[in-house]
């Protein structure tokens, strides 16, 4: 794919209705190719905008060219580690591990936002090594990361929408699986919308829930694609996870997930008066 069709392409998945000024929301422009990638400055306020400015892919040296193979790969694929990435589309490993550092950071902050409704089941999960044995199942051993899995059910306790969040060590009983009282709050906070109904399953209700079957979904995901996630990075994965298990459940194109990712409206100063702007052109 070429620079200019991969413009095009990106200029139409950020402005699908034509363009936007991001500083006053006017929708005429001046075209500026001076330079490698074009600007559009708005006739009305004078800022210069790109398809990149303000978004993931912001001040990035890498073509977009390469940003569009990125995409058409996580989205035709189920996942996919930075040094197969940087060989399918010919980057750096470090490029293709910055890329997909950005795609996840920006899944990050939709995961922060999302809240499960209506009612909602979790419990705990502890992703370990293949070779661990537990002489005393809930006993939280040093090997283990502990994770809450919660999802919203149907009527029939059919998960429609998945969380999983890493459950840090002070949200647990000194050397347990089992949260306290303060955990528990924090991660239903976190979790969960206000109004709705969270009902906590215990080791043996989840032996018996769906919540099972996705976690271990997600806990083989994690080892095939990536020989398993240190401490510092399983939240990121995990978002990812859920971010891809969520658009198969709502029956979403993987790729326009993806773009939306890119394109995320950025945290934007209050728009200018049109009229004022006009008056003083």
């Amino acid at each position: 794919m070429g620079f200019i069709s991969s413009n095009d392409e990106f200029f139409q998945r950020r402005w699908p209705d034509g363009f936007v000024c991001p500083q006053c929301d006017y929708r005429a422009y001046y075209l500026i190719q001076t330079r490698k990638s074009p600007l559009y400055q708005c006739r009305l306020c004078r800022h210069q905008t790109s398809v990149t400015a303000g978004t993931i892919m912001d001040k990035s040296r890498t073509p977009l060219e390469k940003w569009a193979a990125a995409i058409d790969l996580l989205g035709s694929t189920n996942g996919i580690n930075a040094k197969r990435l940087s060989a399918v589309i010919g980057v750096s490993h470090k490029v293709a591990w910055t890329m997909l550092r950005k795609f996840r950071g920006a899944i990050r902050e939709l995961e922060a936002e999302r809240k499960l409704s209506g009612t909602v089941h979790a419990g705990l999960r502890a992703l370990a090594p293949k070779a661990i044995f537990t002489f005393l199942p809930h006993r939280h051993y040093r090997c283990e990361r502990v994770v809450s899995v919660s999802a919203a059910v149907d009527s029939f306790g059919m998960p429609s929408e998945l969380k999983i969040n890493a459950v840090r060590t002070e949200d647990l009983y000194l050397g347990w699986k089992e949260l306290t009282g303060q955990g528990k709050e924090r991660i239903t906070s976190e979790v969960a919308s206000p109004g709705s109904t969270i009902q906590w399953l215990n080791d043996r209700r989840m032996e018996c829930s769906p919540l099972r079957e996705c976690f271990r979904e997600a806990s083989h995901w994690l080892i095939r694609l990536f020989n398993g996630i240190g401490s510092a990075y399983l939240q990121s994965y995990l978002d990812e996870f859920c971010f891809r298990w969520n658009a198969a459940a709502k029956g979403a194109s993987l790729r326009d997930e993806w773009h939306k990712l890119c394109f995320r409206s950025p945290n934007r100063k209050p728009a200018a008066n049109h009229a004022k702007l006009r008056s003083a052109a």
